[in-house]
């Protein structure tokens, strides 16, 4: 096929099998900024005007046959990406620096936790071995079972977003509807701030809306008209490859855009200006208060599920939000549950920066604010000693909750040679925090972080991921998790 015949292709619309729809998007409460969307009203018009100037010379492609079903947002993921190898992707391979539509972890230095991302590299061998060192744009897959009880066919998602930021909490089904909307375009919205990334795009596969940021304020967003997946070229429209293939035209030709903060309602991004040269975090007098409730509960039992979300509810809401260009990203430290730890500066501090969606896996947002909780209560009082110290913490440009710590070097799973002196510094790290009440909950070795000071011989071993970690009474429950740690280590 030629460029043309191929990107003329008219993509069928997969059967959609019917599911439960629960949108990832439920578990955040804390105001979403009140910042109106716009239209980018010219999209088709210059998807089509580009269409004009495809080849038709050289047939040098295959024809794509892809076939599936659509159910859980997964199996939406993998059609995509399915269909992207089969079409765009023989084109985009070709290119000078060869890119391709592939899963986030192609490129390490994603942050966050896209569906998919467009990525490239400096040749296909790197590309093909995963060591994508470019993002040129960010994708959020929903399924359309749940995005058709969000934004019906034939409503655009810009008219949709901007409704729903007037509409006042009633209590009504339709309210929740409404911020769920909101949900979903912040979260792409974030990746593509925290990645500095000019353009990305949200799909059910049946329905795909482009986004980008204005070059003169990229916090102005603009959202395209709908394009369906069997949208075919006509004497005025493209196709909806076409319309792929100018998005990732321009998205190639201008990747970035920096950003400026956005602020929420009653927010007070101001708040805390002083702690921000200071060597360790100091809570405001406002939110010392908050975090006297939200600890007093949690050194005194384990709430009932209900009040433990009121009070997540409430902690997340007295988070300061940080600009995004307040961080500088760094190397890579490693790779977790929540996604990529970076060596990160904020102001003058550096640390190990750990970050989740406000918008997307609950589980993880819960863990997170867990592990702060663990931070600022049980055990503030060794931190630095058996636990790294917490630098900073808060939500980054509205769209994640972070956490700062203090570098604690590499893990005892990545050193072949620990030592029983330093086994013994983890034991006694444990006990440390088995004495605060808390039981950690997640003995690995890639949970124990150690440095080692070669002048003076000396050993530095602490304790990271409070994430699953929780108040207990149980002193049998404490001793188990201790032999656990004795075992692990051959210390038995």
């Amino acid at each position: 096929l030629t460029e043309q015949e191929l990107l003329r292709t008219v993509l069928s619309v997969p059967k959609i099998h019917s599911i439960k729809t629960k949108s990832t998007t439920k578990a955040a409460t804390r105001k979403s900024p009140k910042m109106p969307v716009l239209a980018w009203d010219d999209f088709l018009n210059n998807a089509f005007y580009a269409s004009t100037a495809l080849d038709t010379g050289n047939r040098i492609f295959s024809r794509s046959n892809v076939t599936g079903a659509l159910s859980v947002e997964d199996s939406v993921v993998d059609m995509f990406l399915k269909t992207m190898e089969a079409t765009n992707n023989q084109r985009l391979i070709l290119l000078p620096t060869p890119e391709r539509w592939s899963k986030r972890y192609v490129c390490r230095a994603v942050k966050g936790q896209p569906d998919a991302i467009r990525c490239g590299a400096g040749n296909i061998q790197l590309l093909n071995d995963l060591d994508a060192s470019l993002i040129l744009s960010a994708v959020e897959v929903k399924p359309e079972q749940l995005m058709k009880t969000l934004v019906a066919d034939g409503t655009e998602l810009f008219n949709a977003y901007n409704t729903a930021l007037t509409t006042e909490d009633d209590g009504t089904t339709a309210y929740t509807r409404h911020q769920k909307i909101i949900r979903i375009v912040r979260q792409l919205f974030g990746y593509m701030v925290v990645n500095d990334l000019k353009y990305g795009l949200l799909t059910t596969y049946i329905r795909t809306w482009f986004f980008y940021r204005q070059d003169e304020d990229p916090d102005n967003l603009y959202i395209s008209p709908t394009v369906h997946i069997n949208q075919s070229h006509t004497s005025d429209s493209a196709s909806f490859l076409e319309c792929m293939y100018y998005f990732e035209n321009i998205s190639t030709t201008n990747p970035t855009a920096h950003s400026s903060p956005p602020n929420t309602d009653g927010g007070n991004d101001n708040d805390d200006k002083i702690d921000d040269d200071n060597d360790e975090y100091r809570p405001s007098s406002s939110k010392r208060s908050v975090l006297r409730r939200t600890f007093g509960r949690i050194t005194r039992s384990q709430s009932k599920k209900g009040k433990d979300k009121l009070n997540d509810n409430e902690f997340l809401n007295s988070m300061k939000n940080y600009k995004r260009s307040q961080f500088s990203f760094g190397d890579v430290l490693g790779n977790g549950r929540s996604g990529v730890i970076f060596m990160t500066k904020l102001h003058e501090q550096v640390g190990a920066l750990k970050m989740v969606d406000l918008y997307k896996k609950e589980y993880l947002l819960q863990e997170i604010l867990n592990e702060l909780k663990m931070y600022l209560g049980p055990l503030k009082g060794i931190q630095g000693i058996y636990i790294p110290k917490l630098l900073k913490y808060g939500v980054l440009h509205e769209a994640f909750v972070f956490i700062l710590t203090s570098f604690a070097g590499e893990s005892f799973a990545n050193n072949r040679s620990i030592t029983e002196k330093e086994k013994q510094l983890a034991i006694n790290g444990l006990m440390e925090i088995h004495a605060k009440g808390v039981k950690h909950g997640d003995i690995r070795l890639e949970n124990i972080m150690m440095k080692r000071n070669e002048l003076t011989g000396h050993s530095y071993v602490w304790w990271i991921d409070f994430a699953w970690s929780k108040m207990i009474n149980n002193t049998e429950d404490l001793d188990a998790e201790l032999s656990e740690l004795k075992h692990l280590l051959g210390m038995c």
